[in-house]
């Protein structure tokens, strides 16, 4: 059932239960979708939040690669740790005369294997002064430097850690 008033736009009427219901023909496009202007805003603030996200992005990748290298560090020191606990105090030098290579993984690999990604590097430094001691060097402490950096790096790069530890011969013993 339509009524016409001759200064409105039609009505029409709808019977719900016991009621009426009014609707004008004009408000109906108000009703089908998101304006322009609202659509623009919502991309403008999801735009925002996503450039604020993939500006976090680099920092948290920085600091994750970081974390991995200095876990990585304790097992390739602990690696070379037990090798030194094995050498005799006489056959130290033999361990800084060589270089070890290190996978992905913090394993020990040889230099020709692809996965090495970390070197190595240890140095023995024999008599030295303890830094508690008096100014007399000790010879039977040998001072043992391990020196990580990346295999790619080149020779100018900063190294990524260094590892420095005492050895000490132990006396009444045969090696």
């Amino acid at each position: 059932m339509k009524l016409f008033n001759s200064i409105e736009a039609p009505v029409r009427f709808w019977k719900l239960g016991n009621q009426f219901d009014f609707r004008c023909s004009h408000r109906r496009s108000s009703l089908r979708g998101f304006s322009l202007v609202e659509t623009a805003l919502a991309l403008g603030v999801i735009s925002f939040a996503l450039i604020s996200l993939l500006g976090l992005l680099p920092g948290g990748l920085q600091t994750f690669r970081k974390a991995m290298d200095l876990t990585l560090q304790t097992e390739m020191t602990q690696a070379l740790i037990g090798k030194v606990k094995q050498t005799s105090f006489t056959g130290l030098s033999q361990l800084a005369a060589q270089t070890y290579y290190f996978d992905d993984y913090g394993s020990l690999v040889t230099a020709a294997d692809a996965s090495a990604t970390y070197v190595a590097t240890v140095t023995v430094t024999n008599s030295v002064t303890l830094p508690a001691s008096s100014s007399y060097a000790n010879t039977g402490v040998a001072l043992v430097t391990i020196t990580f950096a990346r295999k790619q790096a080149s020779a100018s790069a900063r190294p990524l850690g260094t590892v420095v530890t005492y050895v000490a011969a132990m006396t009444g013993s045969s090696s």
